[in-house]
């Protein structure tokens, strides 16, 4: 898998074009959010950055821990991306908190997720193995295809707010193809081995969306949060940007494995998070909104 051009090319392609389409959806007034609505913010972020993360290591040591173990916990810590944004909308969610919370998320993750990864390549592969992420490379790579594209996008907003708002639509849907492109691809070209991919993943995939929703909510509540906010941070907390998680799993690391959760995980979040939609838009009646 780690030899296809798609994994190679295709892959970083399309992530840049998604930061691209998140930063042209974002302004300097987004981040004023962190001040105005402190408690959700950092709960909320507490949440994606921190008891995600420790649900993948749960989870990888309950289903047995080795190269696959490690590739929970990878997709574990990845941030939500611009899709938790779209179906916070769609649920009636807090479509600011959202964006904060993402925005945060993709910036810090830059340093999370390769020191949750040398863990988890430590304690479940181990430090006998070839596999370990580097990680000056990695945080070189996740500042080029995640933190420039962001500023690219914000940059262009700046200075043409028309033209932004005419593309940012545009760029999302064809990020989306490609990504499409990408998956569909992979999944030609190693058709024999899919069907045993999915039979190994599919448990701690679904494992991993469901946890997060459960915890996302009690936490949320225990918090003090609205219902409202707690439905927003749940949300980020189930959708895992999958591209990252592949572009570290096969461009960095070359581990086909490693890679195989991210890929399941990318396919089944979007119908275990539209129970959560469901229930946003059935409070949204109940308050009136």
């Amino acid at each position: 898998m780690t030899g296809n051009v798609l994994i190679t090319q295709g892959l970083p392609i399309a992530l840049f074009i998604i930061m691209i389409g998140m930063g042209l959806s974002l302004t300097v007034a987004d981040f004023k959010q962190i001040h105005q609505r402190p408690k959700a913010t950092v709960v909320g972020t507490a949440l994606q950055l921190l008891a995600v993360p420790l649900l993948g290591f749960a989870i990888a040591w309950f289903m047995g821990g080795g190269v696959a173990g490690a590739g929970i916990v990878l997709i574990a810590c990845m941030p939500g991306g611009t899709t938790a944004n779209i179906l916070t909308y769609m649920a009636k969610g807090n479509l600011a908190l959202s964006l904060t919370l993402t925005v945060l998320a993709s910036t810090l993750t830059v340093l999370t997720i390769p020191a949750y990864m040398d863990i988890a390549l430590e304690i479940y592969v181990g430090k006998g193995e070839s596999l370990s992420l580097p990680f000056g490379k990695t945080l070189l790579t996740m500042l080029v295809i995640v933190i420039i594209p962001v500023m690219i996008g914000m940059l262009i907003r700046r200075k043409n707010p028309t033209f932004a708002q005419k593309a940012e639509p545009i760029i999302s849907r064809l990020a989306i193809l490609v990504l499409i492109g990408v998956i569909v691809g992979i999944s030609i070209s190693e058709r024999d081995k899919m069907l045993g991919w999915l039979a190994q993943a599919w448990i701690p995939a679904l494992l991993l969306g469901v946890a997060a929703a459960a915890v996302g909510m009690l936490l949320g509540r225990l918090s003090g949060l609205t219902p409202v906010d707690t439905l927003t941070a749940s949300i980020g907390m189930c959708i895992k940007n999958s591209t990252l998680a592949l572009t570290i799993a096969l461009s960095i690391l070359k581990s086909s494995e490693i890679a195989l959760p991210s890929l399941v995980y990318g396919v089944m979040m979007y119908p275990m998070v539209a129970g959560l939609c469901w229930y946003g838009r059935r409070l949204a009646v109940k308050e009136g909104r």
